[in-house]
Parts: structure tokens; C-alpha cells; sequence
């Protein structure tokens, strides 16, 4: 299996093989899990009213919001969490596709996840929903169209807007200093970048501000200490660096919807 670049991609002759597409409402389940089940095909989703979080099997976390489009690639593993639904109409639309060289080599356009932001992909969305008319089966020519429509337009878009690597320093300390509070001036001084560029960028590739992805990294550490540790909420509260334990409380109530002892006595329940 072939690993391209999406500047590699606009430049080879690609045929994708299309699968299927599927609607899907999370208005019942909110998550979805592959870990130790390696995904098996090339998958785009796209979110319609509704926000995804990822972890992958290595602990990183991507988030991506309404109006966004994911990639997964064959062999990836993860779990997703659906949240923030508009309402009862909120859905996601996920084509599943192989994707093949012009010498008949199975590719992938990441190793990863990998999320485009709806501001790379004003066109795509008009696509995915037009993909939902298409019998997979009778039409398959225009649905195996309509997938390289999607790839194009990605391509074009992502060119456009620049690469996430020039945040990578900043996302890599944070996930390593999750108990600290950095600056958005050292963060961008370790990207080597300035501070407005740097909040631009970072709005960009990961669909919120550095402080909010730094709240939601802290608050999801948490959420692994009360469900697989047996530290008290305090303790909690003091590795991951917060003032007060009332000020953890009151933001993991807002993230989780519940208190932290509510959420572990639901996880052992």
C-alpha cells in the first residue's frame, strides 16, 4: 500500500473504487469505536450539524466540526464521540471507497486521521449530499465521479490554505504539558511564527482556539483518571494544574454534561 501526499495525488492518475454511501443520525448512539478492529476501507465523512471527537490508538486527538469532512484510512483505529447536535436533523454522510494508482497500487492519502476544515471544502458539501441520490449499485459511474470530484476539491483547497505542520511544536507541547497554561506567545514563538498568524492557523487545522484545544485535552485526561484510577477528584483537579477544584468541577460539567463523580460512578455502573 502506496502512502500519497495530497500534492502527489494532483499529479498521478487515481481511480478511486467506490463502496457505498450512508446517511447516519446519532440521535441514540453518540460514539463509535474501531480500536483493535482496523478499519478496512477509505472513509469521508461529512458533518451535518454535529461535532466529532477522534483519539486514535496512540492518544492523539483530532476534532472536527460541522460543515468539516474526515478521512480515515484502511488500518486505521479509533474512537469518535458525537457531540453538540443542532438538532434532531443533525447527520453525518460517510462514502467508503478504495483508492488505486495508475499502475493498479492499492494508495492511502494519510497514515492517519485526517480532518479538512469546511473553509478548504466549500464545494464538497453539495457532493457528499448529491452522493446520498446515487444508487451504489445502478449508478455507479457517478457516484465513482462524484468521489473524484471530492478528491479534487480537497487537493485544490488544501493546497491553498497552507500546511498544519507550522502548529505542530505548539500541539505537541501541549499534549505533553497538558497540566500547564502556555501562552499563545510562547506557543507561537515554538511554531517560529507570529501570534495572529499562529491563532489563524491553529483555527484552521483544528476547529478551535488554543485554549479551548488545551481545556479539552486537560478535560479529557481527567475523564481517563475518574473512569481507570481510583484518585480523588481533588487529585485530579491538582495534576492537571486547576486553580480550584470548583473551577474543574463547573468546566468538566460543561464538557461532559455531568459531574466527575457522576461520570465515574456511570462508567462502573
Amino acid at each position: 500500500m502506496e502512502l500519497y501526499t495530497l500534492d502527489k495525488l494532483s499529479n498521478t492518475n487515481y481511480n478511486p473504487v467506490f463502496i457505498n454511501v450512508l446517511r447516519q443520525n446519532w440521535k441514540i448512539t453518540k460514539s463509535f469505536q474501531c480500536i483493535n478492529s482496523p478499519k478496512k476501507q477509505n472513509l469521508f465523512l461529512f458533518l451535518d450539524g454535529c461535532q466529532i471527537t477522534y483519539t486514535d490508538k496512540d492518544g492523539n486527538i483530532f476534532i472536527a466540526n460541522s460543515g468539516d469532512v474526515v478521512y480515515t484510512p484502511i488500518g486505521s483505529e479509533y474512537k469518535a464521540q458525537i457531540t453538540n447536535l443542532k438538532d434532531d436533523s443533525s447527520h453525518t454522510i460517510g462514502i467508503n471507497f478504495f483508492l488505486f494508482d495508475d499502475k493498479g497500487k492499492e494508495i492511502i492519502l494519510s497514515d492517519g486521521i485526517k480532518v479538512f476544515t469546511k473553509k478548504q471544502n466549500k464545494v464538497v458539501p453539495m457532493l457528499f449530499k448529491q452522493a446520498l441520490n446515487y444508487d451504489p449499485v445502478k449508478e455507479y459511474t457517478k457516484n465513482r465521479i462524484l468521489v473524484m470530484e471530492i478528491l479534487s476539491s480537497l487537493t485544490f483547497n488544501a493546497q491553498k490554505e497552507g500546511r498544519r505542520s507550522s502548529i505542530e511544536p505548539a500541539l505537541s507541547y501541549l499534549s505533553e504539558h497538558i497540566e500547564e497554561s502556555p501562552t499563545i506567545s510562547m506557543l507561537a514563538s515554538l511554531c517560529h511564527i507570529s501570534e495572529v498568524y499562529f491563532r489563524k492557523q491553529f483555527k484552521i487545522y483544528m476547529g478551535v482556539t488554543p485554549v479551548e484545544y488545551r481545556n479539552f485535552l486537560r478535560l479529557k485526561r481527567a475523564k481517563l483518571y475518574l473512569e481507570y484510577g481510583e484518585i480523588s477528584v481533588q487529585e485530579v483537579s491538582d495534576i492537571l494544574g486547576y486553580s480550584t477544584v470548583s473551577h474543574f468541577i463547573k468546566e468538566f460539567k460543561r464538557q461532559y454534561g455531568c459531574s466527575p463523580l457522576k461520570c465515574r460512578k456511570l462508567y462502573y455502573n
